[in-house]
């Protein structure tokens, strides 16, 4: 059926902010579905927080608010925007949990759901009711019971018998669950879950520690066709997180039998819950020990593994569910991969391994054991031939300093503990264990690991020991260590390890290329080759893989046709668009091995290196050359001997002869002849008058981490968008699944690889990009600049040589001094006694840090000798062996973010913002505010000429980011950053002018010395991209015009999920995530953005105040304002005296170590309506910590440091003014 017209407006729900558990594999769902939907002629109306998505960029939707994701809201764009219908299936627990709370009040009369009706939600969600629906279809559920109070919850653990999984019901990322072994951990974790589920509803079952955990990613359409797009397959038993499990797919140690059982159970639930235009996700778990498999839950929607699942297999899921969701069948849909039906299910003929990125060096108090409740930032994905190259492929893609299985520990004792515990890096101690002598048997005893899994493990530690001096000039060896996923890196470890040799990385890989072992590049199709490939989505692989003379060379001879004297015609594995092309003997001249064009008429011709039988090659026992024609080109089979032959009347002893092909295809300037083996080697070779595009290749950032997030992914993709308004051929680059960067259609050619020197290197030799862009991806890219500079890597904008200026300290501190700039004293030490002396020759409180480093790492304010020796007892670990950086900490001091693009000659200053927590609390997680609220005019102008004078004396093309502190009404330089900062969304949406495009146009026209107008480079790429006319022509430097508006950008925390976390801000960032508020004044933007980041404003109530000595005077006048709006306060000993003695009504109250009924009883029994809770330096006070932790508990709206309270007070007062449900959308704002 076609579309559905009798519908014209539809409200997707985005996600919100970047938090565990949902993460941007939601951005890149939300994109797909927007675009979807407009490309067939929907009205798109978009609602998200989170301003570093794609999705929320003004080009996408008709109507976009970045508004907080709440009813009110949601019901007042309902009513502003004519609202037909709502997508909630796109936008994670968020969008489903509010469009379901709207149904159930009864907000949504009259529009209805698309994708998943709220029946279908109310099953799949509401553990009790699945658990009814499974029992209705007779699926094997474990023993369980659900309970709503305390006292139902322990009669349910009596009955069932420990050890018990606890379940809480519409909680993202297992919210509220856990396991327990005894009473009093069950206690613990049934009354988290009851209080996590907003419908204070847990699930109590047996434990299935032990078993194996499976996924199944389907798709069904109304017409009950039923799909499985992938098999996932969870390293780690049950017990541990989906999410935080090593996943594999497809699934490699399922039987037939059992994954046809699966497959049909699947199938079965998603029509007993009634999802019928769309995607969901269905785990299962098998017992090893007798094949008993259950269900354990589904999500009704697209989900986190549906990212990871489309990405593994190239197969779009969340497009084909948008497509679903107005009308489509399955068969109506095509692949755009593969030109195929979407109702043809992937096969794909690799192996995927996806490993989380943990961050748990942030929160050194958290809990680090992984249970059922997730913890990881972020992800990486891989792909390779075997299961070997793929997981230590993941594990390089990681950036955690990890090349490889590298050591972690040598005592065994210690080592079988974290076996036996999940942990983050519980892969590498099996390793070392199994590197001890450890056998299969005793390991899967510790971590109920399939045994298959860790005789591949063992293997790959058994091979450690052969890398020795040999393997530099043999072959053979060479292969098989890189075909085991060995890094050039961790072959130069090991040589030094077992032969002591001193081997650099690009020594190695000189070697290895001098062996001619090298990788080929496989594409990425959904059928394991069945049909052509229309998107170059491409991975690397070595296998049993020869290069020889652009020959790819195949020693498995299992994938090639096996008909030596068959004619080629006859084949009927012949398949594809092109099965009747001429294949006959032509009167052709057969080519030698030079480059030289065919000509056969008018056709431009393209010459492949057919895949021939590693045997054969040596022997050459078959050297049969085949000429056919094809509608468009003539296309030319070469084999290494340039003996001729009639291919339809060869005759060979071989074995096997030529490899069998299923389809040819034309894009642009390249051809593809796809074959079924995999060693099939594609090269383009174009007539002389065809003009060649030029080719960019973008650097991405890898894996979410805290530090470096879905805004450098931002940056990356409108890069790429920016290539494609130029006409210039982009080259995407990056490992991560969850993001819009590596869809198969946001850039022309896709690489998912690991982000290290070796394979960016191989990547770059390959393509032979006219450019290579490092500046948006973050630090990641960033550090390999020098790198590749040394091999003459053409990056595009600003040079490894600037980048390596403002990096190093000596270096900068040298440029800044001649520009006049002030810089608070700052020094360097390479060693601890030189730490001491130049601390106290700049005077203490100082901030050190290692150099080198995102988001703060290891970063830290000491205020005496005994801090500063603790911090660099701890850093030496994390600098790298660089140098320790040492500044005077200002503090009370302004900072101010700027972002500004140079093109060499003038400057655009992108925006100005001004934190909202004081000098000492990273940017990346202070709010901040653009426009400026405290900042004179004059001290404006002076940051803008400062910034300007950076840009063009440093030598900056692209972006820039700067960091300032106003300290005793004079302006510091705090540091400056060359590439992309992650305010760049921020400001981005705030002004309406896509740096990133514009940056990217810079850095292109500068490289090929182009203007295309009389303007300069910067004033030519700023036309092009004001859409909304901000920009200001008439100033210099260049900046936008004033905004008639306030952009709150906030940040989102981890503390939910990482239980004992310290809520305390300082110099190391903690925040994964971000929120923008919107509004006509400063306080109404910043309410917004509490409410969004669920840190929302009470306006009436008990405040508590407990205050640091230093705040303790300051906290006077807020206590004082807080009582003229009408709150009531309490406060701890300290605080209340002061605020005694300055007339203050207020209530004392007990802390958790003066007795009961102390502030944590008031926190449980609801009394508390905002906490204000600042801290001393480096507090870890046993009272503080506990405050702080049930804080969180009970959700209360808190703030640690005074400024940020100060701000509420006024963001309190507008919310009591203005309306703060009714929504404006963001082109409204930038049309005004």
């Amino acid at each position: 059926m076609p579309k559905r017209t009798d519908i014209h407006t539809i409200l997707l729900i985005g996600s919100g902010p970047i938090v565990i558990g949902q993460a941007c594999e939601f951005d890149y769902s939300g994109t797909q579905a927007v675009k979807t939907l407009k490309s067939l002629g929907y009205r798109v109306v978009l609602i998200n927080s989170n301003p570093a998505t794609i999705m929320t960029d003004p080009d996408f939707a008709d109507r976009t608010y970045i508004e907080p994701i709440t009813e009110e809201i949601i019901a007042d764009i309902i009513k502003r925007e004519s609202v037909d219908a709502i997508l909630p299936t796109m936008g994670g627990q968020t969008a489903l949990n509010v469009a379901m709370s709207m149904y159930e009040k009864g907000m949504l009369e009259g529009i209805e759901f698309l994708g998943a009706k709220p029946s279908a939600i109310k099953k799949g969600e509401d553990r009790q009711a699945f658990k009814e629906a499974m029992l209705k279809i007779g699926m094997d559920l474990p023993k369980s019971r659900y309970a709503y109070t305390e006292e139902e919850a322990l009669e349910a653990a009596k009955e069932i018998g420990f050890p018990l999984i606890i379940r809480a019901s519409f909680t993202l990322a297992g919210g509220g669950s856990g396991v327990a072994y005894n009473i009093d951990e069950f206690k613990a974790v049934a009354k988290n879950g009851l209080e996590t589920s907003p419908i204070n509803e847990i699930l109590i079952e047996e434990s299935l520690l032990g078993w194996k955990e499976y996924e199944m990613e389907v798709i069904r359409d109304k017409f009950d066709n039923c799909i499985i797009v992938c098999s996932i397959e969870n390293l780690d038993p049950m017990g541990v997180h989906t999410g935080d499990s090593i996943t594999i797919a497809p699934a490699l140690t399922l039987t037939d039998k059992e994954y046809q059982r699966m497959r049909d159970a699947s199938f079965k639930i998603l029509r007993e819950i009634g999802v019928d235009t769309g995607g969901s996700n269905v785990q299962f778990a098998i017992n090893p020990k007798n094949g008993r498999m259950t269900v354990i839950e589904m999500n009704p929607r697209v989900s986190r593994s549906s990212a990871l699942a489309s990405k593994a297999t190239g197969y779009p899921i969340a497009k084909v569910a948008t497509m679903l969701a107005v009308g489509f069948s399955l068969d109506e849909i095509k692949n755009d991969i593969t030109g195929t039906p979407a109702s043809f299910e992937p096969s794909i003929d690799y192996i995927v391994t996806k490993i989380p990125r943990f961050t748990f060096e942030k929160f050194p108090q958290a809990d680090s054991t992984l249970t059922t409740s997730m913890k990881s930032i972020g992800e990486v994905m891989a792909i390779g031939g075997s299961f070997k190259e793929s997981l230590q492929k993941a594990l390089c893609s990681l950036e955690t300093g990890i090349f490889g299985l590298n050591q972690i520990c040598n005592d065994l004792e210690t080592i079988k503990k974290e076996i036996r515990r999940p942990n983050a890096n519980r892969l590498l101690y099996i390793a070392e264990g199994f590197g001890l002598g450890m056998s299969i048997e005793e390991m899967h005893e510790l971590c109920k690991i399939d045994k298959w899994f860790l005789h591949e493990i063992k293997e790959i530690v058994d091979s450690e020991s052969s890398i020795t001096s040999q393997i530099l000039s043999d072959e053979s060896l060479m292969r098989r260590i890189k075909s085991y996923g060995f890094s050039d890196k961790m072959i130069a470890h090991w040589l030094k390890h077992n032969d002591g040799m001193e081997i650099s990385e690009s020594e190695v890989y000189q070697a290895r290329i001098g062996l001619g072992v090298e990788c080929v590049y496989n594409e990425v199709d959904t059928c394991a080759a069945e049909f052509p490939s229309l998107t170059p989505y491409l991975y690397s692989t070595i296998g049993n893989f020869q290069v020889l003379g652009g020959h790819s060379v195949l020693s498995d001879k299992s994938a090639i046709l096996r008909s030596p004297t068959a004619a080629l015609t006859s084949s009927k594995l012949l398949v594809g668009s092109l099965e009747n092309a001429d294949f006959s003997s032509q009167s052709l001249e057969c080519q030698d091995s030079s480059f030289s064009l065919e000509s056969v008429g008018n056709t431009t011709n393209t010459r492949i290196a057919d895949s021939v039988s590693l045997e054969c090659q040596n022997s050459q026992t078959d050297s049969t050359p085949c000429h056919f024609e094809r509608s468009e080109k003539s296309t030319h089979l070469e084999f290494k001997d340039s003996t001729k032959q009639d291919s339809s009347t060869r005759d060979s002893k071989a074995e096997v002869s030529l490899s069998d092909f299923s389809g040819f295809q034309t894009k642009g300037e390249w051809s593809y002849l796809k074959g079924n083996d995999r060693a099939l080697s594609v090269e383009s070779v174009k007539s002389t008058k065809e003009t060649t595009p030029k080719k960019v290749m973008i650097i991405g950032g890898g894996p979410n981490r805290i530090g470096q997030g879905i805004e450098f992914d931002y940056c990356c993709v409108h890069s790429s968008f920016a290539l494609n308004d130029l006409g210039i051929k982009s080259i995407m680059y990056n490992c991560n699944p969850e993001t819009v960067s590596t869809d198969y259609d946001t850039s022309d050619v896709l690489y998912f690889e690991p982000i290290d020197f070796e394979r960016v290197r191989a990547v770059i030799e390959r393509e032979k990009p006219d450019g290579i862009i490092v500046h948006f991806g973050g630090q990641t890219p960033l550090k390999l600049a020098n790198s590749l500079t040394k091999i003459n890597a053409k990056i595009i904008g600003t040079s490894a040589k600037v980048i390596d200026t403002a990096e190093d300290r000596e270096k900068f501190a040298s440029f800044v001094n001649n520009l006049g700039l002030k810089q608070p004293q700052n020094g360097i030490a390479y060693e601890k006694e030189q730490a001491y002396s130049v601390a106290n020759k700049i005077g203490f409180p100082v901030l050190v840090r290692p150099s080198y480093v995102l988001g703060g790492r290891a970063m830290r304010i000491v205020y005496d000798d005994d801090e500063l020796k603790q911090y660099m007892d701890e850093v030496i670990a994390v600098s790298d062996s660089s140098p320790v950086l040492i500044d005077k900490f200002l503090e009370y001091a302004i900072e101010l973010d700027v972002d500004c693009i140079s093109d060499g000659e003038s400057v655009y200053i992108g925006g100005i913002m001004e934190h909202i927590e004081e000098a000492g609390i990273h940017s990346g997680d202070s709010a901040s505010s653009l426009p400026t609220i405290n900042i004179r005019e004059s001290m404006l102008k002076e940051i803008e000429q400062s910034t300007a004078k950076i840009a063009l004396k440093l030598g900056v093309v692209g972006l820039m980011n700067v960091q300032y502190a106003i300290y005793n009404n004079e302006l510091y330089l705090i540091e400056v950053n060359p590439r992309a900062s992650r305010t760049v969304p921020f400001v981005s949406k705030a002004t309406g002018l896509p740096l990133a495009k514009i940056a990217t146009r810079v850095m292109w026209n500068h490289s090929v010395k182009k203007a295309e107008s009389k303007d300069s480079i910067l004033e030519e790429a700023l036309r092009f991209y004001d859409k909304y006319k901000k920009v200001d022509f008439t100033q210099s430097p260049l900046k936008p015009k004033t905004l008639q508006y306030v952009c709150l950008k906030e940040s989102v925390f981890p503390f939910t999920k990482l239980s004992g976390a310290e809520l305390s801000l300082g110099p190391e960032m903690k925040s994964t995530g971000e929120v923008m508020g919107i509004g006509r004044s400063f306080g109404l933007s910043f309410a917004k953005s509490q409410l969004a980041c669920k840190n929302a404003l009470p306006l009436s109530g008990e405040v508590f105040l407990s205050l640091a000595s230093l705040d303790k005077k300051e906290g006077v006048a807020l206590a004082n304002d807080f009582i003229e709006l009408g709150f009531s306060i309490c406060a701890t000993e300290g605080t209340y005296k002061i605020l005694c003695e300055n007339g203050i009504e207020a209530s004392h109250i007990l802390k958790v170590s003066e007795g009961r009924p102390n502030i944590i009883d008031r926190m449980m029994n609801n009394q508390i309506a905002l906490a204000i809770n600042t801290s001393d330096n480096l507090s870890n006070k046993d009272d503080t910590h506990l405050i702080r932790t049930q804080i969180i508990k009970s959700s209360i709206p808190y703030f640690t440091t005074l400024a940020a309270a100060r701000v509420a007070i006024e963001a309190i007062r507008d919310i009591k003014k203005y309306n703060l449900s009714q929504a404006f959308s963001l082109q409204e704002y930038l049309e005004s």
